[in-house]
């Protein structure tokens, strides 16, 4: 705790639950003379990858169900980056695995963190040009993709600003990468 207040002191850490997903700590903290039990979590992490059509105006969706929330939601690439793996070679593989897409070119736009109050995680943002069908979905157990459909990025503005795009990291990513697509556009002249 090198940039703590003057006088908060990490007494002790105990790993209390340990997952392939998730690993929980129990940190004992001394808040200069008052004890704090500190919960926190270590999540592996993810990337997001917005894949726009080649004249920049659409972007490649899935319309997925979420488990937790019983229900389609619209939504573009992401997924854990496996060991061994970077967040890029991550983003790639999950855009094809989830669309049978691939991406001429990538370009990573950001990274954040959903809650530092509480977990350790980033996720990595790209964005994705020059795509081309090569192959068929991939799925994993939990992962039930009903269509897959490039949707006009202004549809999507629209859905961010109304709130009916659930998802936290597809909200940061297709903000970001938006963004960077306009930019990417108005310094080319486009």
């Amino acid at each position: 705790m090198k940039n703590a207040p003057e006088g908060w002191k990490l007494e002790s850490s105990k790993q209390v639950y340990d997952s392939y997903y998730l690993k929980v700590f129990e940190d004992r903290l001394d808040l200069a003379g008052a004890a704090k039990l500190y919960i926190r979590a270590v999540r592996r992490d993810y990337s997001t990858i917005v894949p726009f059509s080649d004249d920049g105006k659409k972007i490649l969706t899935i319309k997925s169900y979420r488990h937790l929330v019983d229900s389609y939601q619209l939504e573009v690439p992401s997924g854990y980056v496996e060991e061994e793996e970077t967040p890029r070679q991550a983003a790639a593989r999950e855009l094809e695995e989830e669309t049978g897409y691939i991406a001429k070119r990538m370009v990573r736009v950001g990274s954040y963190t959903l809650d530092y109050s509480m977990f350790v995680q980033t996720g990595h943002v790209f964005a994705a040009y020059g795509l081309e069908k090569k192959g068929r979905l991939q799925l994993g157990k939990m992962e039930k993709i009903a269509r897959t459909e490039f949707t006009p990025a202004e549809k999507i503005r629209r859905m961010l600003l109304k709130g009916t795009i659930l998802n936290a990291a597809n909200i940061v990513a297709l903000y970001r990468a938006m963004h960077y697509n306009e930019n990417r556009k108005s310094r080319s002249g486009q």
